[in-house]
């Protein structure tokens, strides 16, 4: 019901109000349905406090704040390189990433080995907040990276988890002559043997998928509505996607959010990487290797794991059920289990 004049109305309490014209008054049934939600507020919270007095006030669960990494910067070469490093007692634990990815996306399992190594994940060239040059993005000059990195920060012993391109990185770095690998973790190592292939291949669908890729959204909010249910992001756990969007962008002076890993330099990756003989790799790595490889991987089938374990010299195979190439985002437990069984 509505008023149709003005009016003055006696309210509860004796006072008086003034009703303007439009003004909506409440019928009998809304009145009564309005009397009960308010009873039943009032029986609630006397039951709260009943049960508080018999039981005594509600204790919270403390949940320990998550320790967080260090940003650390180091220059290798004419490049300057950005690291994540959690600064535990035990020996080092060096994490590197796929292509287009970051360091901040081995959080989970940085924050799980921290109690017992000293863990440091590293932003690769054209990644993250390292250095970008506009060349060289062969494993090669991976490789060296990797080594220079040791060697500029002095670790021996190094315990080495790579995924995918990072897997690759860490066969060059021992191809590139470096000795400081005590064991190395390979998950979906990107092994290509074509020994025909001596430019670039620009056409490899991934290289042109790379170079189509949407570099600049509107915000990370946006970003992470859009990428949540897309392959490959759809198989991910949510903090692993999350990751990728928080630490995947940089903001810009417009207030948009743009990748820090171009799909230029992603493209480059792809496109170089035929050039090299990615088994041949494995044989110079000379140290306790664990491959990891994902059931549902199409590109890192049973045939390339085993030949890769016939080329290590120390090497072993775990598979991972139901993940594929992005196991250590799709099953994290499971790929944790299998590094820490390995490491010991």
């Amino acid at each position: 019901m509505v008023a149709a004049r003005p009016a003055v109305v006696t309210a509860p309490g004796g006072r008086h109000v003034r009703l303007e014209p439009g003004t909506r008054l409440l019928g009998e049934s809304e009145l009564a349905r309005g009397e009960r939600e308010v009873h039943a507020a009032l029986l609630g919270s006397i039951r709260a406090r009943v049960l508080t007095q018999l039981r005594g006030p509600v204790k919270r669960r403390a949940v320990p704040s998550e320790p967080q990494p260090a940003d650390r910067y180091v220059r290798v070469g004419d490049l300057r390189f950005h690291y994540l490093e959690f600064a535990g007692d035990g020996p080092p634990l060096v994490f590197l990433h796929a292509t287009g990815f970051h360091a901040w996306l081995w959080l989970p399992y940085a924050r799980r080995f921290a109690a017992t190594h000293h863990v440091l994940a590293l932003d690769q060239r054209g990644h993250g907040e390292s250095d970008k040059p506009p060349t060289g993005y062969r494993w090669e000059a991976f490789g060296a990276d990797l080594k220079g990195f040791l060697d500029v920060l002095g670790l021996d012993g190094v315990r080495a988890v790579g995924h995918s391109k990072g897997a690759t990185a860490m066969a060059a770095s021992a191809a590139a002559g470096t000795r400081r690998l005590a064991r190395a973790v390979l998950i979906e190592p990107v092994l290509v043997s074509a020994p025909h292939v001596t430019e670039p291949a620009w056409d490899n669908p991934l290289a042109a998928g790379a170079r189509k890729r949407r570099n600049v959204w509107p915000s990370r909010e946006v970003m992470f509505a859009s990428l949540r249910g897309r392959m490959p992001f759809e198989t991910w756990e949510e903090e692993f996607v999350r990751l990728y969007v928080d630490h995947g962008v940089a903001d810009r002076p417009d207030g948009q959010v743009e990748l820090r890993c171009p799909g230029e330099i992603e493209a480059q990756v792809y496109a170089h990487a035929p050039m090299t003989d990615g088994f041949a790799l494995l044989e110079r790595l000379a140290v306790p290797t664990l491959v990891i490889r994902g059931e549902r991987s199409p590109g890192f089938g049973a045939t390339e794991a085993d030949e890769a374990i016939r080329r290590l010299p120390a090497g072993t195979l775990r598979t991972v059920a139901g993940a594929g190439h992005f196991a250590p985002m799709e099953r994290p437990a499971e790929v944790g289990d299998a590094i820490a069984g390995f490491l010991g």
